[in-house]
């Protein structure tokens, strides 16, 4: 879990069209499988859903895209309604037998490949918490 500060809430906006993809969602972060993705922004997206319309509530002013990845992974991102912050959550489930140690640095790993791949926080302008 972490944040970006931005201050350009344009910015933040073209960080989620990026994400979107013109519709065209992303089958694939890095070398990772994307298994499925729901967009809360409007008019909202759920790959789940068989209708490809989520059951939660969408909001043009506070969208919040997920992607799931096939090997268990949870992306989360989203912009703070109350501080010139964009925020992401990204969690991953170890395997049985699997260490936390294991799945700490697996996950490390994914985060800064998400991150990268799907924010570009250098071209973006995106400035981390460590350079505040």
């Amino acid at each position: 879990n972490g944040y970006f500060r931005c201050d350009d809430p344009a910015i933040v906006k073209k960080i989620m069209e990026q994400m979107r993809n013109g519709g065209k969602y992303f089958d694939q972060v890095g070398t990772y499988e994307v298994d499925s993705v729901r967009d809360l922004g409007s008019p909202g997206y759920d790959s789940q859903a068989a209708d490809k319309k989520p059951t939660l509530p969408t909001s043009s002013s506070s969208p919040m895209i997920t992607f799931r990845f096939k090997n268990g992974c949870v992306a989360q991102f989203r912009a703070s309604g109350t501080e010139p912050k964009f925020k992401y959550y990204i969690e991953l489930r170890g395997q049985p037998g699997e260490t936390r140690e294991e799945v700490s640095k697996r996950l490390d790993t994914m985060v800064k490949v998400i991150l990268e791949e799907l924010l570009h926080p250098s071209e973006n302008g995106l400035i981390t918490p460590s350079s505040l």
